[in-house]
Formats: C-alpha cells, structure tokens, sequence
C-alpha cells in the first residue's frame, strides 16, 4: 500500500486500485495505458477530497481517503444530518465535474494539436465527466445512492433500496446489451448488495466510486 497526506487527509492506495484501473486500459498500447492510469489515479483522488472536504468544513477533523478496486472513499469519525449527508455526497461529483470543465476550458485555451494530448483530453473528460453522470444514479453505494437515501430518510430506508436495486439492475441490463461485461458485472454486484440489504443480510463490502 502507498500512504501519504494530502492537504492534512491521510491517504492509503491499495494494490488493487492500480490492478483494477490497468485492466480497464488493458486495450491500450503501453504508453497510453500509463496515460490512463495517470489521469484515473488524479481523478479519484481529487473526486474524494472533494468529499473529505465537505466533511471537513462540518466539524470532521479526522477525515481519511483510501483508493482500491472499485474507487475509492473518503471516510469520517462523525455523526451528520441528512442535509449534511446530502452536500457531502454531492461534493465528490461536484470536484469531479469542475476538474472536467478545468480540463477543457485548458485545451479550448491552448489548442493542443497532438495526439498524445488528444487522447489525454479524451480520458480526462470520460472520468470526470462520464464517470460522474454514472456516479450519479441513486444506485446504493454510489454517491448518487447516497443522496437518494438521505432524501428518503431512515424511516424510508427500504424505499431508497428498492429504488437502488432496480435502477442497478437496468444499468446492468444496458452494460449487457451494449457489450460492457465490466459495467454489468459492477451494477449487478451493486443489485445483489441492494436485495441482500434489503432482506436483512450482510451486503458485501462494494467500494464507493
């Protein structure tokens, strides 16, 4: 594992983060695999620092980040309100999308004509944009999901799961009819997760993204 800090947050990457993200590149020649793990690994961390940061402006002094297999996650010591639940939930999209925006308003600017910087631009918008919309869904744990339940309340908890569970299940449906094995076999975990939630059982420790 590689730990460090990054503005007072304490950071820990798993090795199955950078396994995780090669076999996505896998497809890519050897430079732009190294392109795309680069911008993977910026990308994610700026997306759970957004979080980290929200947590730290309600009190959470003690807010750490971890980056594995499925993402990562920005992880607090503290008790917050649903509103609170909310901001923090939508500050990692929201660093994501500016981080989007921040890269093409650079390539709008300076024109770049190379490929190598074409193809750059191309992964840079994909995880910050692309990824987000997908982050999005209030599919249960993606931050989406997250909102979705503080909006639903603890008292309508079984709710904000059946919505999670269905909409995970057509998003794993569509992965299949568009040959995306990966993106089924991600919202079908998150599915399964759902219904073993939901009939009182343990679900498996699925990452936030």
């Amino acid at each position: 594992m590689w730990r460090f800090t990054l503005l007072g947050f304490p950071v820990v990457v798993h090795w199955q983060f950078w396994l995780t993200t090669a076999l996505l590149g896998s497809s890519l020649s050897a430079n732009r695999l190294i392109l795309w793990v680069g911008i993977v690994f910026v990308s994610i961390l700026g997306h759970e620092l957004g979080h980290a940061l929200a947590m730290r402006h309600f009190g959470d002094r003690a807010a750490s980040i971890s980056l594995y297999a499925f993402g990562g996650l920005a992880q607090g010591r503290y008790w917050r309100s649903r509103n609170q639940q909310i901001v923090i939930s939508a500050a990692g999209p929201a660093f994501s999308a500016a981080l989007g925006l921040l890269g093409w308003l650079v390539a709008a600017i300076l024109h770049p004509e190379s490929q190598f910087a074409f193809v750059a631009l191309q992964f840079w918008l994909w995880v910050n944009i692309g990824w987000t919309l997908f982050n999005l869904l209030p599919v249960i744990p993606l931050d989406g999901g997250r909102i979705s339940e503080a909006l639903f309340g603890p008292a309508r908890a079984r709710q904000a799961c059946q919505l999670s569970m269905v909409v995970a299940i057509v998003a794993a449906v569509a992965g299949l009819l568009d040959g995306s094995l990966w993106m089924a076999l991600m919202f079908g975990m998150m599915a399964y997760s759902n219904w073993q939630q939901m009939n009182g059982r343990t679900p498996p420790n699925l990452m936030r993204p």
